[in-house]
């Protein structure tokens, strides 16, 4: 079985689970590494950039190192020029689909919206914020052959 990404498995459902209705559905971008310079046009309309966190994998053994908790963390970038209330909207609607979906990815047995952070100190009329997620796989075996 192959190992799961997990940045791909939450943009996956985003993109398939969004609600137009609640919000309009953002632009979903993924970027591939930390330090590469992105861009796009906000004029279009709204953007959500989705990465891997900082570590993106923590593995933790529990008692004789045969099985682990895996957990996964993953960083959604919002933004928006529209207005400090749509960077909220936005933010909502990411918050139900993890607590509408909390158990239902696939690869992972549980995802869980961790915090949202508003950006604001080197934006002019462009409203930014960072979602934590985490993706947890608990008592999993662990690879010992």
């Amino acid at each position: 079985m192959p190992e799961p990404i997990a940045i791909d498995d939450i943009m996956t459902d985003i993109n398939s689970q969004w609600n137009a209705s609640n919000v309009t559905k953002p632009s979903l971008i993924t970027v591939n590494g930390a330090n590469e310079p992105y861009r796009f046009d906000l004029n279009v309309g709204d953007h959500l950039i989705g990465r891997n966190g900082d570590p993106a994998l923590t593995e933790t053994p529990i008692g004789n190192w045969k099985y682990g908790d895996r957990v996964f963390q993953v960083e959604l970038e919002l933004f928006t020029l529209t207005s400090r209330q749509r960077l909220y909207d936005l933010m909502r609607e990411v918050r139900r689909i993890c607590h509408a979906r909390i158990h239902s990815l696939t690869n992972f047995q549980r995802q869980q919206f961790l915090s949202f952070t508003e950006e604001t100190s080197d934006q002019a009329n462009i409203w930014t914020g960072t979602i934590d997620i985490q993706l947890e796989n608990n008592a999993v075996l662990l690879e010992t052959t």
